[in-house]
Order: C-alpha cells, then sequence, then structure tokens
C-alpha cells in the first residue's frame, strides 16, 4: 500500500462512519483535540484538503490555521464536511501518486491519526492492525528522521516495529523502542503522556530524547486507549 491508496482508504472509512453518526456522537468532545468535537475534526480535515491543493496552505498546519479550517465551514453539517473531503479527496490522492507526492505525506498522516482520535473519542476499535497503520508508521518517522538530519539533532535514538527499524537522530542511538506500529505513530504524534512513553518498552535511557518525540504536545491526561 503506498501513501495515495493510504490516504484514499482512511478517507472513504471517515466518510462512510460519519454517515452513520448519531447527532450526539457528532458533537462529542475529542480528548485529544480538546477545542473540537467530532464535527470539528471532520470539518478540519476537509479544510486541509481544500486549503492544500488551493495553495492556501503550503507547509505544516499552525494553530492559526487548523482553527480557521474549522470555523469557515461553522454552518455545515456533517453530511456536508463528507461531501465536501469526497469531491476534494481524489485531486490530493492523484498528488500523493505523482513524482512529488512526498510533499503531501503529512496529509496521510494528519487523516489517519484523527480518524483513531475520532475513534478513540467514541470509545470505538481503533485500526491498529490494518494495512494503513505501517505506512502512517514508516511515513512518520521518516519525516522525524530528515527533520532531525537537517539540524544534526543529537543524540540518536532507535525505533523497531514488526515492520521497521529507524534510527531518529545524528550518532549511536541512547534508547532503543520496541513496540507496534500504532503504538509508535501514537506517542510520535502527542497521544501519549510523557510518563506513557516513558514506560515503554526501552533499552537504554530514553530520558534526554522524550521531549523530542513528538510532534504536538503530549496530552497531560491519559487518553485511555
Amino acid at each position: 500500500m503506498d501513501t495515495a491508496e493510504c490516504y484514499r482508504t482512511v478517507r472513504t472509512r471517515m466518510i462512510e462512519f460519519g454517515a452513520g453518526l448519531t447527532g450526539d456522537q457528532t458533537a462529542a468532545p475529542v480528548p485529544a483535540l480538546p477545542a473540537w468535537t467530532v464535527r470539528d475534526t471532520y470539518a478540519h480535515l476537509a479544510g486541509v484538503c481544500a486549503e492544500v491543493l488551493d495553495g492556501k496552505l503550503t507547509g505544516r498546519a499552525t494553530d492559526d490555521d487548523t482553527a480557521r479550517q474549522v470555523a469557515d465551514r461553522a454552518d455545515r453539517g456533517l453530511p456536508e464536511l463528507c461531501e465536501e473531503w469526497a469531491e476534494r479527496g481524489p485531486e490530493l490522492e492523484e498528488r500523493l501518486a505523482g513524482e512529488k507526492g512526498y510533499r503531501y505525506n503529512l496529509m496521510v498522516f494528519d487523516a489517519w491519526n484523527h480518524e483513531q482520535d475520532v475513534l478513540g473519542a467514541l470509545r470505538l476499535p481503533q485500526f491498529r492492525g490494518c494495512p494503513t497503520t505501517p505506512v502512517v508508521a514508516a511515513t512518520l518517522t521518516d519525516l522525524l528522521i530528515r527533520a532531525w538530519r537537517k539540524v544534526e539533532l543529537a543524540p540518536a535514538v532507535r525505533a523497531v516495529t514488526p515492520t521497521g527499524d529507524w534510527v531518529i537522530g545524528v550518532g549511536e542511538p541512547v534508547a532503543t523502542l520496541r513496540t507496534n506500529d500504532f503504538e509508535l505513530v501514537r506517542m510520535l504524534s502527542g497521544r501519549r503522556t510523557l510518563s506513557e512513553m516513558a514506560a515503554l518498552d526501552w533499552t537504554g535511557d530514553p530520558g534526554e530524547v522524550l521531549d523530542r518525540l513528538h510532534l504536538f504536545t503530549p496530552p497531560a491526561k491519559e487518553l485511555g486507549e
């Protein structure tokens, strides 16, 4: 499965899933995204897709960007948001499949991660063993490897899952994490508290790198996934 197929799979799943949600589920808060409901999460996913395609958003989205995407769609219900994403999504998948598709890899990670956020909020099974999960794990670790290498960030850390073995950073790893793809992605995306991160299966002392192993601020309280 490549990144274009991964994004299409997640997008299709979420649109089909959204069609069956009740009003209460649509309005449910998402603990991983404290300011958003399930509906707001869909508004962001439709909005970020549209803004990337329209050239309004050319880099990693800031908090202001995501807030704008949600605010711009405040008068739309979930069916309208799903319709927008269904209309715009195929063009993004074409770009992902193109020669410079790597430029849009963050979109794959973003969609998959928010899918797990929504499922977790509704206390429904998340996609732990799905073929999309190792694709996202490889995509996210590659992004971090490139970012750490660019600024020669040391020390390095090693992450090992059943589908991959990655060294993030410069030099010899000070610690090795053995986990599964789902936990790796959720940790790296800031969905695990620092205590949860430290309690994972580490060899060596990860203390000096833990605070760099997340793209977003870790939650103060466990999400209970």
